[in-house]
């Protein structure tokens, strides 16, 4: 087994890389701000400390042989005094965690850690937990910075365990290089002291002090995004170390498993325009987030339609990776972080290896020329309820011009059949399956170099870094993402500022001007020139037009009465389009709408530049009242109605006005003696079918019209009638009723207790209690609707049926004692027949009856009521011969098992109360039992056999009637 001491150092060495940065990198030019120097402050956010072996270390790489000195805090307390480390190699230094790792939340600690170095060197800092590592590239104090925004991850919680499950806060730390260094913090969510999110407070911190900052989480709140603190602003007036990610989380939030994120992130000097998104390989897909540093930024990803971003904001998006890869641009400056995806997202495309991580991506001007890294092997590791499973699949991906393919090497090798182009852009890229060890990347012409990132996969760990890249002090005053080279596209009459960035010291611009920011609204090539006191250098320019006017025309204004609509569209030739209303509430981005309501409508609409046009409808939809009628539709037997008309949905102002009403008729048969504008009386001269039009005008001028169809006829001449067999009965009792006449001209329907009534000439008619009924049928004439209606009263007469029962009181009984009583416990009856099964009978309400033979007889009562309604109830009764006759002579030996014991009483005994004595010829006892269940085997009470001869029994019993008995004899032993 590989002890947990060389399991550490192996598992480090499978996630560190050594960069040498030759070229543009070199340390004279003070515009180069690379990760190699000799300075470094940093310090390790909070992990999961609180699982088992957790520790943290730094390893150090060097192009040459160097020493070097860690110390920690203000007082540079030294941690272990020197180290040397050799060329071309690294060096892993083990930091105490619980005196060095920052735990909690908004608190100065005196915990940052100081490397210095005699020569250049690189630095790596691991923060490891069993299956939650993670490691951050260092930068020297010359490449620090003043501005920063965090770039983190939702937290999701471990509701099993909040407090030390495996999901926590996100978080942020800043490491002061300087004393009495001020810093300026706005976090973009409440913080876990409950500081309000997108307030600005300050701390003072001094050289070796660290501040952190914890997002607050509850969890089962279910918030989006709740203690994200993506694009919190951090901002000092001397450079800091900054450093973001969390403590543990999955990416996305649902998906398993749990990973601490732990980056260094660039100052926003150093943050770019254009970018590259490299699939992971071996991925279904990756996820990744864009940050914004200013308002109004306009990002273009290849294939999407382009966005907008303001300052803090991001946005979120995944990619395929079976879609084409992605280019990302930005019209001012982004961060741009690439995410692998918790291990159960596409844990079938994977075969279930790796877990989160975060890459913060270099933008294309910020390639190097050469540069060295190793991967080592993370062998399997024994553990005591596990298996450890390391880092199984390592890779590479490397972006470069494409013209520079021919150039790159990997470990001396051309590599230039592995690139393929992006679909746009000047740029192709490679995934390059590597082995563990030492590796290096080096383009050996022209003067753009490459950028690269190192990622590797496993059970249960996963990692990934930039291995290529530099901070340098960048000048980018714009480009639109729609150019190729440096030129902004302005919208007519836009006025845009072109920003040259806050960390120079000197700016001028060739309209003369010498402030940081100009403005411009007019076309034409703008330059600058900037400077800082430590003699960098740089110059920018740009090519400015200015685009045509947009334009959108909805038409003329417009009015309806309701229900009115009209499609307002715009026309195909834009990119994007938002409708709102006078409120600025969004109602569409599609390209067409239905507008049906009084407002206003506004339209702004996007051309391929992102330039927007305007235009505004009004439209006005006049209210119009919703018209009900009330009235019969069918009229039957009378000539005259009376109809109602509601008028609802609308003030009564809108159609409370004079001579606005009107009701009419096409057919000259039918009139309105009366009307008003929400009644009339209708009367007709012939019988038939009309329809009655109804007209109302509003104030504003809108008819509304509703027509109501009536029908006027004579009631049904013909009689009828319905007849049953049997009116009278029992309960349940079933009537079946039918009607007559029988025709084709008729429609009955039965009246009964629910509806719809059942159609049809007949129904049976079912009563389950006593009573009278009516009985009613509804004849309805086939041709007109017309109906009259039957009913007679007290027509059907329910009786009541009688409920039989009785009682005896020995329903088991003797042949000395076979006097039954019966009792006689009907309801509801009034005559009764009785039947006591042996051939005798009685009519009386409670009769006695003597059985003279043993045997079961079946007694019987029917109950009948004067009305001829019965009932019956029955009940079994024994009779036992009463006992005359006993045994007098027993064999225990003999081969008939009933002759072996003696027992002269079972039948009608009561069990319960029973007493049997044997005794000898000389009146000595010799057994006794409560029993008839325990007969006497010819023993004494101990078990001793008695002698053959004869014996006298005396038994005392109740029998099953408690009559009390006593019976006598002799039984005779045989042997």
């Amino acid at each position: 087994m590989i002890s947990f001491i060389e399991m550490k150092s192996l598992f480090l060495y499978c996630i560190i890389f050594n960069l040498a940065m030759y070229g543009s990198f070199a340390q004279e030019n003070s515009c180069i701000k690379s990760t190699e120097g000799t300075d470094f402050w940093f310090g390790f956010m909070e992990s999961r400390h609180y699982q088992e072996d957790h520790y943290l270390e730094v390893t150090v790489t060097a192009r040459e042989t160097t020493t070097f000195q860690i110390t920690y805090g203000r007082d540079e307390i030294p941690i272990n005094g020197n180290y040397q480390v050799q060329a071309n190699s690294s060096m892993q230094v083990e930091i105490p965690w619980d005196k060095l790792e920052v735990i909690g939340s908004e608190n100065t600690e005196n915990k940052g850690i100081h490397l210095t170095s005699e020569k250049p060197v690189n630095v790596y800092a691991l923060n490891w937990s069993l299956n939650s590592a993670d490691v951050a590239a260092i930068y020297p104090v010359p490449s620090l910075g003043k501005e920063y925004f965090a770039m983190c991850y939702y937290p999701s919680i471990d509701l099993s365990d909040p407090e030390e499950g495996n999901g926590r806060n996100s978080e942020f730390l800043v490491v002061a290089a300087f004393d009495s260094t001020a810093v300026n913090i706005t976090p973009s969510k409440v913080t876990d002291q409950l500081k309000p999110r997108d307030s600005t407070f300050s701390v003072i911190l001094n050289k070796g002090e660290v501040y952190q900052l914890q997002s607050e989480n509850e969890a089962g709140t279910s918030q989006s995004g709740q203690g994200d603190l993506t694009g919190s602003y951090i901002e000092a007036d001397k450079p800091v170390a900054f450093y973001s990610g969390s403590l543990s989380t999955q990416v996305p939030s649902g998906k398993c498993c749990w990973e601490h994120l732990y980056e260094q992130i660039p100052p926003v000097h150093s943050w770019g325009l254009e970018y590259y998104a490299v699939p992971l390989k071996s991925r279904e897909q990756d996820r990744y987030r864009i940050l914004a540093a200013q308002n109004n930024t306009t990002v273009q990803i290849s294939g999407r339609s382009p966005f907008t971003l303001n300052r803090g904001e991001f946005e979120e998006a995944v990619f395929f990776n079976s879609d084409p890869p992605k280019r990302i641009l930005a019209d001012k400056p982004v961060l741009v972080a690439q995410y692998s995806q918790s291990r159960d997202v596409d844990s079938t495309f994977t075969g279930g290896y790796g877990d989160p991580f975060m890459i913060i991506l270099s933008p294309v001007n910020q390639s190097l020329k050469k540069a060295n890294f190793v991967a080592y092997n993370s062998p399997d590791l024994e553990f005591e309820d596990f298996v450890y499973e390391g880092i199984k699949n390592y890779f590479v991906n490397i972006l470069t011009p494409t013209n520079q393919t021919e150039n790159i090497r990997v470990n001396n090798q051309s590599v230039q059949n592995e690139f393929r182009e992006f679909p746009k852009g000047n740029y192709s890229y490679a995934q390059i399956e590597i082995s563990n060890g030492s590796h290096q990347i080096e383009s050996t012409g022209g003067e753009d170099g490459f950028l690269a990132y190192v990622y590797g996969f496993g059970g249960i760990e996963s990692y990934g870094y930039s291995a290529g890249s530099n901070l340098n002090l960048t000048l980018d005053i714009g480009e639109s993402p729609w150019f190729e080279s440096d030129t902004i596209m302005l919208c007519y009459g836009e006025t845009r500022t072109l920003d040259a960035g806050p960390w120079f010291d000197s700016y001028t611009w060739n309209t003369g001007e010498t402030t940081q920011k100009i403005s411009i609204s007019e076309a034409g090539k703008y330059s600058v020139r900037t400077t800082t006191t430590e003699g960098c250098v740089l110059e920018d320019s740009v090519m400015v037009l200015v685009n045509r006017p947009v334009t959108i025309d909805l038409g003329e204004d417009d009015t309806g009465c309701q229900p009115y609509s009209i499609e307002l569209e715009g026309t195909e030739s834009f990119e994007r389009y938002i409708w709102q209303n006078e409120s600025g509430d969004t109602l569409s981005t599609s390209q067409k709408i239905m507008a049906n309501e009084t407002g206003e409508y506004q339209v702004t609409v996007f051309d391929e530049f992102n330039c927007p046009g305007y235009d505004t409808m009004q439209l006005v939809v006049f209210p119009v009242p919703e018209v009900e009628f009330s009235g019969p539709e069918l009229v039957c037997g009378e000539k005259s109605a009376r109809l109602t008309v509601s008028l609802t949905g609308t003030q009564d102002s809108i159609w409370k006005i004079e001579n606005n009403f009107n009701w009419n008729a096409v057919n000259s048969s039918l009139v309105f003696p009366k009307t008003t504008r929400t009644s009339a009386v209708v009367e007709v001269s012939e019988w038939g079918e009309y329809e009655i039009y109804y007209r109302l005008q509003t104030i504003d001028g809108c008819e509304k019209t509703d027509t109501f169809e009536m029908s006027f006829y004579p009631r049904t001449t013909t009689d009828f009638d319905f007849i049953t067999e049997a009116r009278e009965g029992c309960q349940p009792f079933y009537a079946e009723v039918v009607a007559t006449p029988q025709n084709s001209e008729l429609n009955y329907f039965w009246i009964t207790d629910a509806e719809p009534y059942p159609a049809g000439n007949q129904n049976q008619f079912i009563y389950d209690e006593p009573g009278q009924y009516d009985v009613g049928l509804i004849a309805q004439s086939a041709e007109t609707g017309c109906a009259d209606t039957l009913i007679k009263t007290n027509w059907i007469t329910v009786h009541v049926k009688p409920k039989a029962a009785f009682e005896v009181d020995y329903p088991v009984a003797l042949t000395e004692n076979a006097r039954i009583s019966f009792t006689n416990l009907s309801e509801n009856a009034d005559y009764f027949s009785w039947n006591f099964g042996d051939g005798a009978g009685s009519d009386q309400l409670n009769p006695v009856h003597t059985y003279s033979a043993p045997g079961e007889y079946n007694s019987q009562l029917i109950a009948e009521t004067q009305f001829g309604c019965t009932d019956t109830a029955a009940q079994k009764i024994t009779i036992l011969q009463s006992p005359n006759q006993f045994p007098n002579a027993f064999r225990p030996n003999s081969p008939i098992e009933e002759n072996r014991t003696f027992m002269p009483l079972k039948t009608g005994v009561d069990e319960t109360r029973f007493h049997l004595k044997i005794y000898n010829r000389w009146g000595e006892l010799v057994f006794e039992t409560n029993s008839p269940d325990n007969p006497w085997k010819g023993e004494k009470q101990n078990g001793q056999s008695v002698p053959a001869g004869n014996y006298v029994w005396i038994a005392n019993y109740f029998d099953i009637q408690g009559i009390e008995h006593q019976k006598k004899g002799q039984v005779l032993l045989i042997r």
